[in-house]
């Protein structure tokens, strides 16, 4: 048993270690090649804090872990509305833009809905033929692509430098082929095989971990009698969940709030939608366990625990906000959920 957890214990710390490798390497290089910030940040930075999950699904999937893979899923998410932003509010109460609750809010709740309706195809009690497909996992990834599409074209003035780049390549196009190939010719040769092999060494350090902690969950479970979905939930999730918890606190400390709680919508939209998504479409997940639909439902209902507190404080003054005792509402959940996850093993 004592194996299996440092296993475990030592895939985790991999997994963030290299996610987090991996991101400083490729923003690296997006930089190099003058990519907006904004841009990197919408991509590079919200694939490197999925990268654990990802790669976890993904290796899980092959090995025939649905419940694991699912499990680390769905309790992600209910860790990031829960706890990482339940402590942002405690920390400093949240002032939310209107796009925040009208858009993100309500596409994580139909994103939910979405998860749970590709879990359910059947509802015998055998559970026969509850699998989410490879179907189903390219619905999902449409799903995705629509949202990653509504959010880039919608995001900050992106639809204005589109457009402002593309007058200047009609009004100059030499004088930009011109600037563009200085700005290649400035690229550094050395630096720039550095970040590449960074990114490697991120990536592999990811994979190992990824391979660690699926061999340690299973074998941790298997010896202390629980089930997958359970060290999913209470361990995997948490730790896959330190990245964003990390990138949510910095944006706190600078002060920019939004990009914390943009980070955790656009991160289970993310989780829900293209990690399990990408899963189903390599090998389909099979259901096994009717307590993944208890926490599908649970992420659904805490969903609409946050959207409702926004409204009812939108009510009373007139702004979207998450006051601390709202945030400590959404951690005694969170405690709450814990509790019934260890009671039903």
């Amino acid at each position: 048993m004592f194996f299996y957890l440092v296993l475990l214990i030592a895939g985790l710390y991999l997994l963030i270690r290299g996610a987090d490798i991996f991101v400083d390497g490729s923003v690296e290089i997006a930089r190099k090649f003058n990519i907006s910030e904004m841009l990197i940040g919408m991509t590079l930075v919200c694939f490197g804090t999925s990268l654990p999950e990802l790669i976890v699904s993904i290796n899980g999937s092959l090995k025939d872990t649905a419940d694991l893979v699912i499990g680390n899923m769905v309790g992600s998410n209910i860790f990031n509305i829960c706890i990482i932003l339940g402590l942002v509010s405690v920390i400093n109460p949240v002032k939310l833009v209107k796009e925040t609750v009208r858009k993100d809010m309500y596409m994580s709740l139909v994103t939910g809905l979405a998860f749970l309706f590709v879990t359910l195809d059947t509802l015998n009690s055998a559970l026969q033929g509850n699998v989410i497909s490879r179907a189903d996992g390219g619905i999902l990834l449409i799903l995705f692509a629509i949202f990653m599409y509504y959010t880039l074209y919608e995001f900050g003035g992106l639809t204005a430098k589109t457009r402002e780049k593309r007058e200047l390549r009609k009004q100059h196009k030499s004088e930009y082929k011109r600037i563009k190939k200085e700005k290649r010719q400035l690229i550094d040769v050395k630096e720039l095989i550095k970040n590449i092999l960074i990114c490697l060494l991120g990536g592999m350090l990811v994979f190992v971990g990824s391979e660690c902690v699926i061999n340690g969950a299973v074998g941790f479970a298997t010896v202390i009698g629980v089930s997958e979905t359970f060290i999913a939930i209470l361990v995997i999730a948490v730790g896959t969940s330190l990245p964003e918890l990390a990138t949510s606190l910095a944006a706190l400390k600078k002060k920019k709030v939004n990009v914390a709680v943009g980070n955790l919508i656009g991160s289970n939209m993310y989780n829900m939608l293209f990690i399990t998504g990408t899963a189903a479409v390599i090998n389909p997940l099979r259901v096994s366990s009717y307590a993944i639909w208890i926490d599908i439902a649970v992420f659904i209902l805490i969903t609409l625990i946050l959207i409702l507190f926004t409204k009812i404080r939108y009510i009373r003054k007139g702004s979207y906000e998450l006051s601390r005792v709202e945030g400590i509402i959404l951690i005694v959940v969170y405690i709450a959920y814990i509790s019934y996850v260890i009671y039903r093993g």
